[in-house]
């Protein structure tokens, strides 16, 4: 710019950023995101963790949980061996009819993939039951000391 035309009465350039259609789109992102997250939370599979039961519970619990034992080799339910994951969905569907409370209680191995896991618990919530618990094994029944 020249020094005259300031004094002319030219108007000066502005070099400042416009923010508002900054604004408008974090503005928009944000309610998509608040809109989304109730449908993402309820698509989830919901895992309640396995908590100790208060002994006046117990007595009046008089069923048996039922446990899935997941290995690389089988889907153990309770003690039973199952031979593909349609019986062990059969037979959990018969064994839940029976059940009051709809609770599965599952562990795994180890060695056993996360994904096997995931799915075994997708096709134990498909056969009905209602809370699923995740139980950890203790050291002393797996044979394996855990490292560090």
């Amino acid at each position: 710019m020249r020094k005259d035309s300031i004094e002319k009465g030219a108007q000066k350039e502005l070099a400042e950023i416009n923010v508002t259609p900054l604004g408008d789109v974090s503005l928009t992102l944000i309610i998509i995101l608040m809109v989304i997250s109730p449908m993402i939370m309820q698509s989830m599979i919901k895992v309640h963790s396995s908590k100790a039961v208060k002994s006046t519970q117990a007595e009046k619990a008089k069923e048996k949980p039922l446990f899935v034992r997941i290995t690389n080799e089988a889907i153990y339910l309770n003690t039973e061996k199952m031979g593909s994951e349609e019986e062990f969905s059969l037979r959990l569907i018969k064994e839940l009819e029976k059940k009051s409370d709809k609770a599965v209680m599952i562990t795994a191995n180890r060695e056993v993939p996360h994904g096997k896991v995931v799915h075994i618990l997708d096709l134990s919530r498909q056969s009905g039951a209602v809370k699923l618990s995740l139980v950890k094994r203790a050291e002393r029944e797996t044979g394996k000391k855990r490292p560090g």
